[in-house]
């Protein structure tokens, strides 16, 4: 007997769990090194107290009433997993297995329990369901909760006949502070924006982050629109106030799409309706709101249904290409052509670009549509020795910013055997502005290739000169609302044009005014000094290039 007493304490001492032989009043009796290890306390400390003295106190009650369980014998191990207090006041998540000593001699019952310190496999599962529901970068509530509360509001309103309002809020021209002063220092924004965007709202209102530079916030009880509208404000009003980053002074904006349930509304639609209107916003201006109303309910559904369209029309190749012809003002011979994109729609025939580049753009389709066009015109340019001059085909910011858009363009140009030099890229205002660092470089290693560079809509947009400069721009496009302004008494329009005609012969660079509908144009651009034209009075966009151009009066 003896040597069994001896051979289980042997066993208790040198276990790696923490063990510990217990009075039935929850008195330490014999506890071995690893226990005292695990709750940073010596034997003679632990031996001195009960349980009571090392349990959490929210705890406490559980771990008494267990422990009574397995004395009355109704269980003999397997206890929930409880806190425990170290000396030094950490909190220790423990599972205990408790199993029932009993006396064969008359003496003292004890309860031998084992301690297993799981305390890092509980904070992983606290880590991984706090992750499940919020947003590692601002500690706000992510997507998915926002959804899912949602729908617990609209549950509710709908019992107590109540409103719920959406406002999906979007940081705007955010990719400029990416673009320019890196993600640390957008990220800093985005933090900074969610912690004036939660200090304005209600103790019940819940703010998520949807992803992006994107934001939702869920009013459960709002009395009107006007209450939406009122936060709505108080949210531009916090957000737009300035800050530092990197010694950047920034004042960030947002725009806000406000939507107010209906008896049919889902989490879904409300989100989806909040969407449309935060469109709207943008399209408006951008740092104000927008209610959701239907008409923006048919112009969302009539946008989805013009999307999947687009997807079918890129699947069966209906996107078609047009060529209207650049021409020299001194004697309108051709100087080459740019390509135009329209939609050989197979229901409603040809569809204009104003028509669906928009959704195209929005949607990334348009860098399907762009490559269906630019195989087309290598493919043309392939049989088409005799074409004058180049070919311009229009690159938008959504084709740059995508990864590996320039040796796309350049397989393409090799696949059909084109001369580099018989391709001009065309590039909006808004696309240089956009433009990432690399993407200048790709631009740079396009022009030294042979492939010219024009800035398309020159004057639309606010891209500084130095761009002209700093970017390899081999050419500009006056924009047509400039030259849709010019007469012979029109001094303001006539002394831009002029000066934006030196600016481009200055430089060296091609000058094309575009929308020339007169010859009075026509006239006024020649003796202004722009060499090159495009527009109606020469021709209009052909399914085939034009090889001369008619005289006058002819």
């Amino acid at each position: 007997m003896a040597s069994s007493e001896a051979l289980f304490r042997t066993a208790m001492m040198s276990s790696p769990i923490g063990m510990a032989l217990s009075e039935l009043d929850g008195s330490f009796r014999v506890v071995n090194s690893s226990l005292c290890r695990m709750l940073a306390r010596d034997e003679a400390w632990l031996t001195a107290h009960t349980i009571r003295d090392v349990g959490h106190p929210a705890d406490l009650e559980r771990v008494l009433l267990d422990w009574a369980q397995v004395i009355d014998g109704h269980t003999e191990a397997g206890l929930e997993p409880v806190r425990l207090m170290t000396s030094d006041n950490q909190v220790l998540w423990v599972k205990l297995a408790a199993e029932l000593i009993v006396s064969t001699g008359g003496g003292p019952d004890y309860l031998l329990v084992q301690y297993v310190d799981t305390t890092a496999e509980h904070d992983a599962l606290e880590e991984l369901a706090y992750r499940a529901f919020h947003d590692p970068l601002t500690g706000l509530r992510n997507r998915a909760w926002i959804l899912d509360m949602l729908d617990v509001d609209l549950r509710a309103a709908s019992r107590i006949g109540g409103l719920v309002a959406v406002l999906f809020i979007d940081l705007d021209n955010f990719k400029i502070v990416n673009d320019s002063l890196g993600h640390a220092a957008g990220d800093e924004v985005l933090t900074t924006v969610a912690s004036r965007i939660a200090s304005v709202l209600r103790p019940g209102d819940r703010v998520g982050r949807s992803g992006g530079d994107e934001f939702v916030v869920v009013l459960p009880d709002v009395r009107d629109s006007r209450h939406a509208e009122i936060v709505a404000e108080r949210i531009v009003s916090a957000v737009g106030t300035e800050l530092t980053i990197l010694s950047h002074r920034i004042v960030p904006t947002v725009s806000i799409g406000i939507a107010l349930n209906e008896p049919d509304s889902t989490s879904a639609s409300l989100l989806r309706d909040s969407d449309a209107a935060l469109f709207r916003a943008k399209a408006a201006g951008r740092s104000c709101w927008q209610f959701f109303d239907g008409a923006m309910h048919a112009h969302a559904l009539a946008r989805l249904t013009i999307e999947d369209e687009i997807r079918q029309g890129l699947s069966a190749a209906e996107f078609v290409v047009h060529y209207q012809p650049i021409v020299t003002l001194a004697d309108r011979r051709i100087a080459g052509h740019e390509a135009l994109v329209r939609w050989q729609h197979p229901t409603r025939g040809l569809v204009s670009p104003i028509d669906f580049l928009p959704t195209a753009y929005d949607s990334g389709l348009i860098v399907g549509i762009g490559q269906q066009v630019l195989d087309q015109v290598c493919a043309l340019l392939a049989t088409r020795q005799d074409l004058p001059g180049p070919i311009s085909v229009n690159f938008s910011a959504v084709q740059l910013a995508r990864a590996g858009w320039l040796q796309t363009l350049t397989n393409t140009l090799d696949r059909h055997g084109v001369d580099p030099h018989r391709i001009v890229v065309e590039l909006t205002e808004t696309a240089v502005m956009s433009l990432l660092a690399g993407t200048r470089a790709d631009l740079v290693a396009l022009r030294d290739w042979g492939v010219a560079i024009h800035v398309d809509d020159f004057g639309t947009g606010f891209s500084s000169l130095s761009l002209l400069r700093d970017l390899p721009v081999s050419g500009l496009k006056l924009d047509s609302s400039f030259v849709a302004d010019l007469s012979e008494d029109a001094e303001a329009p006539n002394a831009l044009s002029t000066g934006l005609a030196g600016l481009v012969n200055g430089l060296h660079l091609t000058g094309i005014a575009e929308g020339v509908e007169t010859e009075v144009q026509h006239r006024i651009l020649l003796e202004q000094g722009w060499i090159h034209a495009q527009g109606y009075l020469y021709a209009r966009p052909s399914p085939h290039p034009a090889l001369t151009i008619p005289t006058p009066g002819v």
